[in-house]
């Protein structure tokens, strides 16, 4: 079995997530078991599993596997199911939340999951003075999943999380996780977990209680499984800790250096690779591209064995599709699009700003972004974004469309995309538009960019941060309809260079045919 490790996959997945629903794609298509394997709680797992139509053989989740319910039909909970309802308490009922009075004191709120009412999410229980001193947390399919026990320090006015048991559906707590309350806040202190063979082990890290996860899931499969780690900063340690016999592949979606322009001599981002001793417990290193691979071989010098797998793929399906022209219905004349997170990362003013120029000698363009916000960050990018548009002049003709899963007519519509990422590990929107015949400009950065877009062919790469030179090149393909048309035709092209057979053979020769060896 191959396992590819993540925190977890929600209805916003980044790029690390596409990557990993496209492999799962292509293990499918020839046969070779594989799992997305997810380590965070979350309430909304299966749907938001069906928003991917990730099937559920192809997923595993810590919570899942011990609590038994990987295989759970759901089952509708009403509120007169919840044990609190079964008590003679006078009812106040809201939109979103049902309260329980004893007189005039609440004993519990029923809050009902924001975006569907009629599935109950949670109830707090409160004492004599109304400080919460309970939360049931309930899966929307139905069951009872864990609670949360709160307490109060030296405030009696402020609670904090003091401990957590998740259950199975018997009732039985599987794992048990103590907090406290310190100055840098309120920290996990100790994992308490049942293990498969049935044993209660406790952990001081989150890191060990998932190596222990990782363990059990590979003793399931007959063990000697490899596990893949997707989210190197989350889930590569957990790997490398692991005690069963197991190969611990780590793939590398982002660029591997600190400063975005010194691949050679800044500062490594991950302890996967700075840490001699994590390094040596790994047994292969993916990057997604050629160039990224040689750079680390040149850097890390190990022994460890460094290969290339492109991040994407396109189906057959895909390839076999008549080509749209480029200036030829549904496309829409002037349409750029760009599709990116709204993320630092990404540098989007830039791109607006070069958008600008030429729209400024081209007033028929237009340029529609689609990601979504930096919710992390409070929004301060997507925020800076719109402000920048509005200063610009800009808002008839620069629209944010959001986040959506769904881009094939998105791309269907456009003639040209923009990309002004200050990093990029492969940039799996360029293959995208070029799948569908998409002209792509792009800032030179590392590694992607240079990797897809092959010059004057499929799309141009300028000089990182040369503004100047990316609305130069969006004037020259907007007004030269040969040279649009030429560009699109060669984007199919080299969109057929990551076809699944030609991306599969990487992965047969590179990993599958060496875990045999």
């Amino acid at each position: 079995m191959y396992y590819f490790l993540n925190d977890h996959l929600g209805q916003l997945a980044s790029g690390v997530e596409h990557a990993e629903l496209k492999r799962i794609q292509l293990f499918n298509q020839f046969g070779v078991p594989a799992q997305l394997v997810t380590i965070d709680y979350s309430a909304t797992t299966r749907r938001d599993n069906a928003v991917w139509r990730l099937a559920e053989r192809n997923f595993v989740n810590l919570y899942d596997f011990y609590a038994g319910t990987e295989s759970y039909t759901a089952k509708p909970l009403s509120l007169t199911d919840l044990p609190i309802a079964q008590q003679s308490y006078r009812l106040e009922k809201q939109s979103l939340t049902v309260s329980f009075f004893d007189g005039q004191r609440c004993v519990a709120t029923v809050r009902y999951a924001t975006n569907r009412q009629a599935v109950i999410s949670t109830v707090t229980y409160f004492d004599a003075t109304n400080q919460k001193v309970r939360t049931d947390i309930y899966d929307e399919r139905g069951f009872h999943a864990y609670t949360k026990y709160w307490t109060t320090a030296n405030d009696s006015t402020k609670t904090h999380l003091a401990l957590e048991q998740f259950y199975t559906l018997t009732g039985q707590v599987y794992l048990e996780i103590t907090y406290q309350q310190r100055e840098t806040g309120i920290v996990a202190t100790n994992y308490r977990l049942r293990t498969k063979a049935g044993q209660l082990s406790s952990y001081v890290t989150q890191h060990q209680m998932i190596a222990q996860f990782y363990d059990d899931l590979n003793q399931r499969d007959g063990g000697g499984n490899t596990f893949i780690s997707d989210r190197t900063a989350v889930v590569n340690l957990p790997m490398t800790l692991m005690q069963t016999p197991a190969r611990k592949v780590e793939y590398l979606h982002s660029i591997h250096f600190d400063a975005y322009r010194d691949p050679l001599r800044s500062q490594l981002v991950y302890d996967s690779l700075r840490n001699t001793d994590q390094l040596s417990r790994t047994d292969l290193i993916i990057a997604a591209t050629p160039q990224q691979a040689q750079a680390l071989r040149q850097r890390l010098r190990t022994q460890v064995p460094i290969v290339n797998i492109p991040v994407g793929t396109v189906a057959a399906a895909q390839l076999h599709t008549k080509p749209v022209p480029i200036d030829a219905a549904p496309r829409v004349k002037g349409k750029i699009v760009i599709v990116a997170r709204l993320f630092y990362e990404k540098n989007l003013s830039e791109a607006i700003l070069a958008f600008k120029a030429a729209q400024v000698q081209l007033p028929w363009l237009t340029l529609d972004i689609y990601g979504y916000d930096d919710v992390i960050n409070g929004n301060q990018e997507t925020q800076r974004l719109h402000q920048l548009v509005e200063q610009a002049g800009l808002q008839a003709v620069v629209t944010f469309k959001g986040y959506t899963p769904q881009l094939e007519k998105v791309y269907q519509q456009a003639q040209l995309m923009l990309l002004s990422s200050r990093l990029e590990g492969f940039a799996l929107a360029l293959l995208e538009a070029n799948a569908h015949g998409v002209p792509v400009i792009s800032y030179d950065t590392y590694y992607g960019p240079a990797y897809i877009i092959k010059q004057a062919q499929n799309g141009y790469v300028v000089p990182y941060g040369d503004q100047a030179a990316m609305t130069a090149k969006i004037v020259l393909v907007m007004t030269d309809a040969n040279l649009r048309q030429r560009l699109s035709t060669g984007a199919y092209q080299r969109a057929s260079d990551f076809a699944a057979e030609n991306v599969w053979q990487l992965w047969h020769q590179q990993v599958i045919e060496t875990d045999r060896g």
